[in-house]
């Protein structure tokens, strides 16, 4: 071959062939600039971020807004273009606390004589509050739907149930006999979830059973949502959306419906851990009557942008991920009432902040645009990430991926990771290329139990037909006798949601350096991949979710 043919041929390779994550190459540059990320500075900004002087980074008080300030400082510094409202850093939204008026709310049940039985708030049913509408009232019949969940073509507690119009009794949880995949079965087992479906579904509301006390007594505290800056729409885990009704019911609630329904209680059970769907009418309708009351605040997403190379794919983008609030000021333990939140979640912000400089103070161009979100609101039921991934600053079609980091536990070398939800889609791909550059062994969820893929911001996306992923820790070690999930459970028993996550508890910086290393690398290998994410071909989320 000719030179002339040869260099024809190598550009048509390199400039027609798609780039794939199975042939990315790392060249010289980019694994000098990994190497250089600086422990000091991630130690620094997690100082800063979790230090007492920011009280906890609760939105609406002056620590949040100082940790928001640090953080359009650290990105003006990086060279980050501002990519929230009107050509800032910042994506405005209202935070609503919704309540229940108790002394204008009632519920009771009513038979097909029209006899009553009055339900007690907070003994047999929690109201959610409506966030958009403050005074409600609502009778309908009332269906049993079993777990209230749908999966294309192996089980549905809906098929053969009418529900519009009516009001839906679930349970709580996910059925075991069913033997789903983790992710999946902590999306079921979800209230966001079980209220999406209901709504899809045609019904006006949905109680929920629970065992839990303390679930009914958080609704009787109230909710919180993310609003549009018109009110008009709420967003977050506790959203009720289309439904007129949500609920929790206690067993003694749960009981008092099906009391006179003609169904053995515990029977239904039975056949519904078998993965056996039992559905039917209940001859109850249900006369619920609520008044809920609000309390706004402004808070803030944070948001800076590195712009793609690629002349087409500079307009799509690929997100990281990383809540900046915490709990605040609380009740006290051993003499300390501040929440700092070092692990959770100053440490995710911090490893977002260096892989912004990998980008730009050491000169690495992506091929696709990459976008840093600092989300609000997380602890508060993922209000921030809900409200940015319904309404991003970019363009939603144009979003291909969110890789998210939440509460990494940098407390021992990272040598595996279980990377929650990638499965579901070729983002996984990405997730291969990057452990194999670093010699990390990928796992499996090895806490399944923790239903930790809805608990953090990704969950968002998902919910939005977004494919995304929150890379957590495994459980390979250098010593192959300790046991490093039991070590982990009992450090987060200790310090989780504790004034005790603090700087000074168990940090590991090498483990900080390799975390921030995997993350920019996945992000890396999606933005310069000509193909876009996408999932997998037959799978639930990409199925279902729309």
């Amino acid at each position: 071959m000719c030179i002339r043919s040869l260099l024809l041929f190598s550009f048509f390779c390199v400039s027609f062939f798609p780039a794939t994550s199975q042939n990315l190459k790392l060249d010289k540059d980019i694994k000098t600039a990994l190497s250089k990320v600086d422990t000091a500075r991630i130690k620094r900004d997690i100082k800063y971020l979790a230090d007492d002087k920011l009280k906890g980074r609760l939105p609406g008080k002056e620590g949040y807004q100082m940790a928001v300030d640090y953080v359009v400082s650290q990105f003006k510094q990086t060279g980050l273009t501002p990519s929230g409202d009107h050509g800032t850093y910042l994506q405005k939204l209202i935070l609503r606390k919704a309540v229940i008026n108790p002394l204008v709310s009632s519920a009771a049940l009513k038979d097909k004589n029209g006899n009553e039985d009055t339900l007690g708030l907070g003994k047999d049913i929690a109201l959610f509050p409506n966030a958009i509408q403050k005074k409600v009232v609502v009778e309908a019949p009332l269906v049993f739907a079993g777990y209230g969940i749908d999966v294309p073509g192996k089980y549905s507690d809906y098929e053969g149930l009418d529900v519009k119009g009516k009001i839906v009794v679930v349970l709580s949880g996910a059925p075991k006999g069913l033997k789903l995949p983790s992710s999946i079965e902590a999306h079921f087992g979800s209230p966001t979830a079980k209220i999406r479906l209901a709504a899809a579904k045609g019904a006006t509301g949905i109680l929920i059973s629970t065992d839990s006390p303390a679930s009914v007594m958080a609704l009787g505290r109230g909710i919180n949502v993310a609003m549009d800056t018109a009110k008009t729409v709420a967003t977050g885990s506790n959203a009720i959306g289309k439904l007129q009704l949500g609920a929790r019911l206690t067993y003694a609630g749960l009981l008092r419906i099906f009391m006179n329904s003609g169904k053995n209680l515990k029977q239904v059970f039975t056949v519904l851990e078998q993965g056996k769907p039992s559905s039917f009418e209940l001859p109850l309708s249900i006369r619920v009557q609520y008044t809920s009351e609000y309390k706004d605040i402004e808070s803030y997403n944070v948001i800076g942008k590195i712009e793609g190379t690629d002349k087409t794919l500079k307009d799509e983008y690929v997100i990281h991920t990383a809540h900046l609030d915490h709990l605040g000021i609380a009740r006290p333990v051993n003499g300390d009432s501040i929440y700092n939140g070092a692990h959770d979640n100053a440490s995710g912000v911090a490893s977002l902040l260096e892989i912004a400089r990998i980008y730009k103070s050491r000169g690495v161009k992506p091929r696709r645009s990459v976008l840093i979100v600092m989300t609000t609101s997380e602890e508060m039921g993922l209000l921030g990430s809900a409200y940015f991934a319904a309404f991003p600053t970019v363009s939603k079609s144009q979003i291909v991926a969110d890789v998210n980091t939440d509460m990494p536990t940098l407390i021992a070398p990272l040598l595996s990771v279980a990377p929650l939800g990638a499965e579901h889609s070729t983002i996984e791909k990405s997730v291969d290329f990057a452990c194999a550059e670093l010699g990390i062994e990928k796992q499996k969820d090895p806490m399944p139990e923790e239903a930790r893929f809805v608990r953090s911001d990704q969950y968002s996306f998902v919910l939005e037909g977004i494919p995304a992923l929150h890379i957590k820790y495994g459980t390979k070690t250098l010593d192959p006798s300790f046991d490093l999930v039991k070590f982990t459970k009992q450090w987060r028993d200790a310090n989780y949601h504790r004034p005790s996550d603090e700087i000074t508890n168990g940090f590991d910086f090498g483990a900080a350096k390799k975390y921030v290393q995997l993350n920019f690398l996945i992000s890396y290998s999606i933005a310069q991949t000509t193909e876009r994410p996408k999932w997998n071909a037959g799978d639930f989320f990409g199925q279902t979710i729309r």
